[in-house]
This record gives structure tokens, sequence and C-alpha cells, in this order.
């Protein structure tokens, strides 16, 4: 329903046929969820897992939880770009991408099995 605040992704169903087209449309969601730069680049180095190291500052604890709570929100944003990812392939394209930690790995995969393949017709 128009205006219901919806916030449910309707993608295409990536089924190894017409990748190219499915890849516009998803490029097309992610960016009007601001995620494209993130599927495309990864996640940057300082938000990763580990923990990068301080100059001892007074307001050391501070940043580090602005920090902290930085890095939160990009993992969140990875975690949604992939579910969208996830979501918009079917059954059998899933095994493929199921083991993808992030969405740029998922997205790479998918390139990499159906990009200029002889999937594409």
């Amino acid at each position: 329903m128009a205006g219901s605040g919806s916030s449910e992704v309707r993608t295409t169903i990536f089924s190894s046929e017409n990748y190219e087209f499915w890849k516009i449309k998803m490029v097309t969601i992610f960016k009007s969820y601001g995620l494209w730069n993130l599927v495309e680049n990864g996640i940057p180095i300082s938000y990763s897992k580990k923990k990068k190291k301080k100059k001892k500052k007074a307001y050391e604890e501070i940043s580090e939880e602005e920090d902290d709570k930085k890095a939160a929100a990009i993992l969140l944003k990875d975690a949604k770009a992939l579910g969208i990812i996830q979501n918009a392939v079917s059954d059998q394209i899933f095994p493929q991408i199921a083991n993808a930690d992030s969405a740029k790995v998922a997205w790479e995969l998918l390139y990499g099995e159906f990009h200029g393949g002889d999937h594409v017709r």
C-alpha cells in the first residue's frame, strides 16, 4: 500500500539469468538506502573487527565510545545490505553466497560468477 511507511524491499529474485539487469536494479536499491558505497567498497578498515590504537588524550574514552557507535552503525548497515542481497537471490544461488560475511564479499562472489559469463542471457 502506497504511503504505508513500509521499509520492505521488493527485488527481482536472481536465478542466474539476466544478471546485468538484476545488478542495475540492485545498485539502485542500495543507492536509495545509502548502502551502495558500503557494498561497493566494503567496511572501512578503521571500523573492521580489529580495534585501532588510539593516542593517549583526555578525550580518549569519549572518542572510543563514539568510534564504537560509528562502527556498530556501519556493521548494521552492512548486515542490512547483505540481507538485501541474500533475499534477492534464488534458493539455487544462495549457497554460493551463504558464507559471505559482508555485503561486499557476497556482491563480488555474484559478480565473479555471473558478470559477462554464459549466464547473462
